[in-house]
This record gives C-alpha cells, structure tokens and sequence, in this order.
C-alpha cells in the first residue's frame, strides 16, 4: 500500500481561541484615537495560544478574538459599556451582546446548531452605554475551508476508529482546514459512488454532520457512513458485485456554512467478485488544495 497523505504534524492548531488580526483597519476607535503602542502575546489561559495581536487597538476594546464558533469581545478595563453591538457587512445590526457581569467581556455564537449563522465580509463591533457608542471596532470575518486530507481507516488503525464495530476498517475521515479569519460549520456530507452508496438503489447519500470548524485550525472529521464496505452491515443493501465493475469514482461534498464547500473524488479499482471485493485507490484529488489522499487496497 502507497501512502501519499501528508504527515499530521502538518496540521496548523493554533488553539481554541484565535485572536483576530487587523485585515480591515480592525480596532479603530470611533473618536479617531488610537493606541499604537504594541503588545505582546497573552493567552486567555494555560491551554490557549494566539496570533499577533491587532497593531492598533481603540481605546474602548482590549481584544477581539474567536473561540470555536464564538467572537469574543474584551473591552478595555477603563471602558463602562452594557452592550457590544454587531454590525454586519451590509451595516445593518446583526445582534447584540450584553456585557458580562465583570463588565470586560460579550459573546457572540456566529456558527452553531441552533445559531442561524453570519455573512462573511467586514463587520463592525460597537461599545455601547445608555444608547450612545463609546467606541467601535472592525475586522473582518471570513472562512476559507479547504479539504486537506482523505484517510481509510485500513490504512490508518492507528487513528480514533471504533474499533468495537467489526467493519471498523471499512470507516473513512478526512480533515477540514479553516486558513481563514472567521468560524465555518460543517453541515452536512454528500457521497455519491462510494462502495456503500453502491450497495443501494440510489445515487447518492447524504448525512447530517455538523461540526464547527474554528479559523486557523484543522478538524478530523470521521465519516458516518461506512465508506469503503461492499457488503454486510447495512440494512436493506445487496453486495457490490465487484466483478462486474473496472473502476468508480467516488464524490465526496463537504457542505460548509458559510463559505465554500469542499470536494473530493477518487478512483477506485474494483477487482474479485461479491462477497470478497478487492479495492485499490487509484487517484484521488481534492478541489482546491493539493492531492493528499492515501492510496491502498483492502476489501
């Protein structure tokens, strides 16, 4: 078996929460006044990391930073403010935020199961007091997700497979990159001649699978479906009948939200007869980044 995946020490973890960098004049202060004095990186916690700091901060805002599908506002110590308000690219209000109690931090869920989601493009953060802003912010944020990877588990045993399942091998996980400024959601995953989906009538199967993919890092995903199995296991499903089949090319569609989705295919070789197929990977490419599949065969 070839293997032509890049090593996971290439991942980019960067922590759960990012400070956001300046990409659209970030922390401008309403009045004009600025503080360009620079300062140095201070993680949230022990377990936090963070990028640079934004170059010029208001005097209102200490920070602004994402944590998982969260933007986090920190006010200035010396700031009174009830409120942050977000503005959104078209300069509507998109939500408000209530100060915490300690009066330095608000909270906004941009990406989630039960949150409705942002527009990607450059956003504007309001500190207010009695109805009047005391100070405001901009930054920008936007997803950039790319698929980076495509693991079959025979391949890789060494991953956090159930290995209770005894068609554990036949299981498939592909990676997420998020090289953006903002946090994206996985909604949902699309497969359209994978083996499984050959067992059945239809054309293509989809699955809910919603996952946050926080900026400047990347997620493993593991697939639901068992991606690779030609036979046994699903309910109402026949055998691939391997003999009659050369080569099929799998589709995978990672739906993301918001931002682009993700692609992948690969060609797959089928080779014996049903009941005991023989799989081989012949190529694999991804849309948008670089072919990082692993190839192999198993059945």
């Amino acid at each position: 078996m070839n293997d032509t995946t890049d090593p996971s020490s290439h991942d980019r973890r960067i922590g759960r929460r990012t400070v956001l960098t300046g990409l659209s004049g970030t922390l401008v202060a309403l009045a004009g006044c600025t503080d360009n004095s620079e300062t140095g990186d201070t993680p949230t916690n022990s377990t936090d990391t963070t990028t640079e700091p934004p170059a010029a901060q208001s005097d209102a805002f200490a920070g602004v930073s994402v944590d998982a599908g969260q933007l986090v506002v920190t006010l200035a110590r010396d700031t009174s403010a009830g409120w942050v308000h977000r503005f959104g690219p078209d300069g509507d209000l998109a939500e408000k935020a209530k100060v915490a109690p300690d009066g330095r931090e608000a909270q906004f869920d941009l990406v989630g199961q039960s949150v409705d989601g942002y527009t990607p493009g450059e956003h504007r953060l309001a500190a207010v007091k009695n109805d009047k802003s005391v100070g405001e912010v901009t930054l920008t944020l936007e997803p950039e997700v790319t698929l980076t990877n495509f693991r079959w588990a025979e391949n890789y045993p060494d991953m956090e497979w159930d290995k209770s399942a005894n068609n554990w091998e036949t299981h498939a996980a592909f990676r997420l990159e998020n090289t953006g400024s903002g946090p994206a959601m996985l909604t949902r995953t699309r497969w359209r001649n994978a083996p499984f989906v050959l067992r059945t009538d239809e054309d293509e199967q989809t699955f809910d699978h919603p996952k946050v993919l926080p900026p400047s890092e990347t997620t493993t995903i593991y697939a639901i479906p068992p991606v690779y199995e030609t036979s046994g296991g699903l309910v109402g499903a026949s055998s691939v009948e391997c003999g009659k089949i050369d080569t099929k090319t799998l589709h995978l569609e990672a739906i993301v939200e918001p931002g682009a989705d993700s692609s992948f295919s690969q060609m797959i070789e089928y080779g014996g007869e049903e009941g005991a197929c023989e799989l081989t990977i012949v190529d694999s490419e991804t849309t948008g980044s670089p072919q990082t599949a692993s190839n192999g065969s198993g059945s």
